[in-house]
């Protein structure tokens, strides 16, 4: 699926009239869930609005990304199909890779980024009721967005007018001509499995997990299911609402990995404040919100990787394509083994999912 945008008052017409009625039957709807309705990439729609109310950026994206803690206090949204995550708090320093293609953030926002799916960025403004809601949005080549950044309560207006205006692009409404990302396929060629195992054993920092992978050419699920009793157990699928339940209950502060393939955003701490809503389980708490459309999460695993620290213990989520939406660990630094606590819980959810299929 290719589509062609020339501007919001030509070509992107019925379009607009499509998501204006879609919006007035369904005022709740989100834009992603719109386009996929109406069978168009999510910039495609917003691009049907306005260009007072959309300005595109240049996509010097390493360097505007640099300028975000000049903002104060700021919402940073990431997201797949299936979960979406939000932490509230104020960019620290932001580290650009050698080849400005990787990005990194620590502290309460807290990101890797890769920039190379990186081609679209626009600052929004959205009439919600009386508020006005502004936002910087970044997509890929087709359309998909990657990450947003959202003003709060005690977000500078000046530093975002200023940054709007220093970053905003020449040409506001190019052609432009959006091409669908093709999904990463499930290993197909023959994986030594010994050599796959002595090499997952050989690990000594959790980070060269991916190095592992890339070296055995067999993608993360696929890597799972044949180290399965080994360092790999499937659970059943409500063990991950269970575990969010149990460690909410028990104080037990845990790191959450969520994104896609142009970003990853990670909150670390306690969650307190759950609730379900219809297909959704939702952490409502003040600075970190996440949403898991538990009905869409295809298969539940814990996965272990040996380190310097002692093994290191993941619960991790996949669609039904086989791609990981979400990963959950206890709380860690280098230095520290794991925490009992944590992996306290995760041995109650294998125990019990192994009581369930004998």
């Amino acid at each position: 699926m290719q589509q062609t945008i020339n501007t919001p008052d030509t070509s992107a017409t019925g379009l607009r009239e499509r998501w204006q009625s879609l919006r007035a039957s369904e005022p709740s709807i989100r834009i992603r869930n719109a386009a996929n309705r109406l069978g168009v990439s999510e910039l495609a729609l917003l691009l049907t609005e306005t260009s007072g109310n959309v300005r595109r950026l240049r996509p010097e994206f390493p360097m505007l990304y640099r300028e975000l803690l000049k903002l104060g206090p700021i919402m940073a949204l990431a997201r797949n199909d299936e979960v979406v995550h939000e932490t509230t708090g104020t960019m620290g320093p932001f580290s650009i890779g050698a080849h400005a293609d990787i990005g990194l953030c620590l502290g309460e926002i807290d990101l890797r980024v890769f920039f190379r799916h990186w081609a679209h960025g626009y600052a929004v403004s959205e009439k919600h009721g009386r508020r006005t809601r502004r936002s910087l949005q970044f997509f890929d080549a087709s359309g998909m967005a990657l990450h947003k950044i959202f003003a709060v309560r005690g977000t500078s207006r000046e530093a975002w007018n200023s940054l709007v205006e220093r970053f905003s692009a020449d040409v506001q409404r190019p052609q432009m001509r959006f091409t669908p990302a093709a999904r990463p396929e499930r290993s197909s060629g023959i994986v030594d499995r010994d050599a796959l195992a002595a090499d997952w054993a050989g690990i000594t920092d959790v980070h060269q997990f991916h190095d592992v992978l890339l070296k055995h050419r067999v993608d993360r699920l696929t890597a799972l299911e044949m180290m399965e009793g080994q360092w790999s157990r499937p659970l059943v699928r409500s063990s991950l609402e269970r575990l969010l339940k149990d460690v909410a209950a028990a104080g037990t502060p845990i790191m959450a990995f969520a994104g896609n393939r142009g970003i990853i955003q990670i909150y670390t701490g306690r969650i307190r404040k759950l609730l379900r809503t219809g297909d959704w389980f939702n952490v409502l708490d003040p600075d970190f919100n996440l949403h898991v459309r538990t009905t869409d999460i295809a298969s539940v695993w814990t996965v272990r990787r040996p380190s310097e620290d002692g093994d290191i213990t993941s619960l991790d989520c996949f669609n039904a394509h086989g791609d990981l939406v979400l990963s959950l660990f206890g709380e860690r630094k280098p230095g520290k083994p794991e925490l009992a606590s944590w992996r306290h819980h995760i041995e109650v959810l294998e125990q019990a999912t192994n009581g369930g299929r004998g």
